[in-house]
């Protein structure tokens, strides 16, 4: 009786930590410019998404020390949750997904590589295309990558793409730390 009573205690810790983590990420869901720190954006995403990596896959964290970035937080949320979400299923099973965060003079970057197979060679120039996708029909629409690019550039950033066949794939997303001092 003892276990399942501490077993219920537990499923109810995981319920309330993920609405909680829903309840911000509906917060920062706001179409105006807003400071929102980075790192405490990817923890959010990652405890939405703690199904997809929980059975096999190690987070590997390595946050820097970031200021606060002037920007539309929850599309840049979904630009992680895409990255971190392909990134599981390129694993494929067990494996690992590393996130790295830092700044370098008015920039910030966002890491996030993977150790599954890579983007074949023949298909990396593709990748950002709307409605191309490596997934069978129906288990993908080929807008993820396609989606956050579209929300990079609109920070005034871009997203670097570094693959090694057969080693995994990291996706470097560079954002200004004020999207609105920053010109082009």
């Amino acid at each position: 009786m003892k276990e399942i009573i501490e077993r219920s205690a537990e499923g109810v810790k995981r319920v309330v930590k993920i609405i909680q983590d829903m309840k911000t990420f509906s917060r920062i869901d706001r179409v105006e410019l807003s400071d929102v720190d980075i790192n405490e954006a990817i923890e959010i995403i990652l405890g939405l998404m703690v199904n997809e990596y929980k059975y096999g896959i190690e987070i590997k964290k390595d946050y820097g020390q970031l200021p606060l970035v002037r920007c539309f937080g929850t599309k840049l949320s979904q630009v992680f949750m895409n990255l971190l979400i392909n990134a599981c299923q390129a694993v494929e099973g067990k494996g690992a997904i590393g996130i790295k965060t830092y700044k370098e003079k008015d920039m910030v970057y966002i890491e996030i590589s993977d150790t599954g197979k890579g983007i074949p060679e023949d298909i990396k120039d593709r990748i950002f295309d709307p409605f191309f996708t490596t997934k069978p029909v129906g288990k993908g629409t080929g807008l993820g990558l396609s989606i956050s690019h579209g929300i990079v550039t609109e920070h005034k950033g871009e997203i670097i793409v570094k693959n090694t066949p057969e080693r995994g794939t990291t996706f470097i997303v560079k954002i200004p730390v004020d999207v609105e001092k920053f010109s082009v």
